[in-house]
């Protein structure tokens, strides 16, 4: 791992960490680089601002969470690990989702949620036999990467959190829409 790598890492860790106590809009650079023991100057040789910070965040965590296995793992078990990676780390992304406009997570998560969803619904109509149409399966796409984004949502804000106790609902209702066109 690169040198400029693992010191992009720290930061977003220190980023991560200044989240727990405090909402974005309270958080500075000097408050982040001072819990990453380094100086301020160090986090503009990587990042504009705290934005571009949550950019990166997103992009690096939400790529290995996905984007990376997406050709190594089933759609069901990224599903799973999306899941109990965000319970995991429920205090930054209570944070994320109230942060609204510029950057704001959710059209992030929203992204990875259609790529995983379209993974899913393909895998599935292997394993059931059954052939969706183009617009159907948009639809589907569609449909069920906004219950999933908003299931998160509500679920992060809940203590405890359990978004990984609905993976097995999450399952059967995925499962149940493709096998229902078996008929038709």
């Amino acid at each position: 791992m690169g040198t400029s790598l693992i010191t992009k890492k720290r930061i977003a860790k220190a980023f991560k960490r200044q989240l727990a106590s405090k909402s974005f809009d309270k958080v500075s650079v000097v408050d982040i680089m001072q819990e990453a023991h380094m100086r301020r100057q160090t986090f503009y040789n990587y990042f504009v601002d705290k934005y571009e910070l949550l950019d990166w965040i997103f992009e690096t965590e939400l790529q290995e969470q996905v984007t990376d296995n997406l050709n190594y793992i089933s759609g069901l078990t990224l599903l799973d690990e999306l899941l109990y990676y965000i319970e995991s780390n429920q205090h930054f992304y209570v944070q994320l989702f109230e942060i609204k406009g510029q950057n704001d997570f959710v059209s992030y998560l929203e992204g990875y949620c259609q790529i995983l969803m379209d993974k899913i619904l393909t895998e599935l109509q292997g394993q059931e036999r059954v052939a969706l149409d183009g617009d159907y399966l948009s639809f589907l796409i569609s449909y069920h990467a906004g219950a999933l984004l908003a299931l998160i949502e509500q679920g992060i804000g809940q203590t405890p959190c359990q978004l990984c106790a609905h993976y097995p609902q999450l399952v059967r209702v995925l499962t149940v829409s493709v096998r229902e066109r078996r008929g038709k």
